[in-house]
């Protein structure tokens, strides 16, 4: 009998297989060259059956890959509602992380409402940042990739909107750098702090001046978010956005009445950047 079957099995819901190979004494435990293991493949392609099979028969729950991922994140990230519930009502260890990235981490980053809730019910950390690099909580990975119900039921299930990343992003500025409006405005609505400073002082309203997202800056200006305010360079909203060539922006902040006589730290002239505009 060649064991290694055991996870081509596993992926395609082959039960008639998968008990002759593990009838045949195969470790049920054995890993592939990434230390996937047939629970990690059965999870990744939806296979409850398999599933329930492989913990029957003495699965580890809480195997880990090369990478350290174990089946209930791989269930959360695929959305698998079912084997989520099987698992953690077999006991998997949702204390398991990548870094501080958990499960909770991975379904608000994938859009998994459903998972979400599920997570969040279970007890797991709202507010916990990852320590891969980035600081995120699962509501800043939610905002980064876009998925505003998962937001909506972060906020309302307790999520600290103001918490900073590892470069002293936020929630509304990650929003605010993307582009994504409907967030922007539901984070303001949420108590979100509108002119909070990320790492180089820049605001919400800076970056989203930087990167071009007219529609944002209307929101946060309607929204009283200040105009004035200086970067590390010194630099306002404005300023940012002539830099930047933006000029429906700088349209913008020129009719909410902001100051055209500005200098930069480095003695640059807003009024002479405006004329070459």
């Amino acid at each position: 009998m060649n064991c290694n079957n055991i996870y081509k099995a596993a992926a395609q819901g082959n039960i008639v297989k998968l008990k002759t190979i593990i009838s045949s004494g195969c470790d049920i435990n054995k890993g592939d060259e990434e230390d996937y293991t047939a629970l990690h493949w059965a999870v990744q392609e939806g296979k409850l059956d398999v599933v329930k099979l492989l913990l029957e028969n003495g699965a580890n729950i809480n195997c880990q890959d090369v990478e350290n991922y174990t089946p209930i994140e791989i269930a959360c990230t695929k959305g698998h509602v079912g084997i989520l519930k099987l698992l953690i009502d077999k006991g998997s260890n949702l204390s398991l992380d990548r870094g501080g990235y958990t499960p909770l981490h991975a379904s608000a980053a994938s859009g998994k409402l459903e998972i979400t809730k599920i997570l969040i019910q279970s007890g797991l950390s709202i507010n916990k940042q990852d320590q891969n690099g980035t600081g995120y909580t699962p509501l800043h990975w939610a905002t980064q990739e876009g998925y505003l119900r998962c937001i909506e039921l972060l906020v309302q299930s307790g999520a600290n909107v103001n918490v900073k990343d590892a470069n002293g992003f936020s929630a509304l500025y990650i929003a605010s750098s993307e582009g994504y409006t409907d967030i922007v405005s539901f984070l303001i609505n949420n108590n979100a702090d509108i002119d909070i400073i990320a790492e180089g002082s820049v605001t919400p309203l800076m970056i989203a001046c930087i990167y071009n997202h007219p529609e944002v800056v209307k929101v946060l200006i309607e929204n009283k978010a200040s105009i004035e305010i200086k970067d590390n360079e010194g630099r306002t909203p404005l300023f940012n956005a002539v830099v930047h060539g933006n000029t429906d922006i700088v349209k913008t902040l020129l009719k909410c009445g902001a100051n055209r006589d500005v200098v930069d730290y480095s003695g640059e002239n807003l009024l002479n950047l405006l004329r070459k505009l």
